[in-house]
Parts: C-alpha cells; structure tokens; sequence
C-alpha cells in the first residue's frame, strides 16, 4: 500500500520522500512549492501540489494509503505540523489510512480523534532542539528513524 508524505518541498519532508522511494513500494508526495516537483518525480514519486486546506484533494492523495508521514510545516515552512493537523484529519475521513507518523517541537498537544470516530495509530517524534528542517541538512538520524516508523506491508 502507498506511503504519503506532506510537506516534501521542505528538507526534512523531501529527505524522508526520497529515502521511502528508495526503499521500493508506492511513495506519493504533497509540496506547496512547484519547484520541487522536478526531482521528488524523477525519484519516482507521485507528486500532488497542495497546500493542504482542501480535504477532498488531499483525501484523493491519500485514498488507498496505509501510512502518511506528516511532516507538513505550513505555508511558510515556519509552522510545525500542528498548524495542519485538523485538515490532514479531515482529509483522511473515509480513506483506508491506518497509521499516523509526524514530528512536533514539544510534547504532542494534538486533538486526537474522539469515541466513536476512526482509531489510527499515531506515531509522534520529537524534533531534536534546533530543529530538524535546517534548509539543507535535515537531521539524518530523524529521516532513518521516520523512515523506519513506516512499518507497512510489502
């Protein structure tokens, strides 16, 4: 089953894109930045433009997806993937998505889905102090340890 990552325009979302797609199976991709298009595709990932406040699009990107990697930090790339976190909820309303995997700067504070809605497992790692979206150098240990989160089916 497909993997989805958002925020693959930012380094840390493009590092962990591109570490899935090398490790075979389906990679799909999300990206605020058309600029990044070029390379997430030739790695041979899916690749939707999307700045995620649509759920029926990113409902699409996710149909048929056992596992997203949230790593989406918002419109400007400043934000953490809280700032998004109700509309990937959303989103995954009616799709087959069964795990959860996204980094935060603190404890998770997050609104986990209530009784009675969907039960997804929810997997949540810490950002290492000085962040893990360094332009250029997301932490390498954090790409291989979110990369290794994605426990899926072959």
């Amino acid at each position: 089953m497909p993997v989805v990552v958002t925020g693959a325009d930012q380094p840390l979302g493009r590092a962990v894109a591109l570490e899935l797609a090398d490790s075979a199976g389906e990679v799909r991709a999300t990206v605020r930045d058309r600029g990044a298009v070029g390379a997430l595709r030739a790695a041979g990932i899916r690749v939707a433009v999307s700045d995620l406040c649509d759920p029926g699009r990113l409902g699409a990107v996710l149909e048929g997806a056992h596992t997203v990697l949230h790593l989406d930090r918002g419109a400007g790339g400043d934000g953490s993937p809280g700032d998004t976190w109700e509309w990937l909820l959303e989103a995954a309303e009616g799709t087959d998505l069964q795990r959860i995997i996204t980094v935060l700067p603190q404890p998770p504070t997050l609104p986990l889905p209530r009784a009675g809605e969907r039960e997804y497992e929810l997997i949540i790692r810490q950002l290492p102090p000085g962040g893990a979206d360094r332009p250029g150098y997301p932490d390498p240990a954090l790409v291989h340890e979110l990369a290794a989160a994605d426990r899926r089916a072959r």
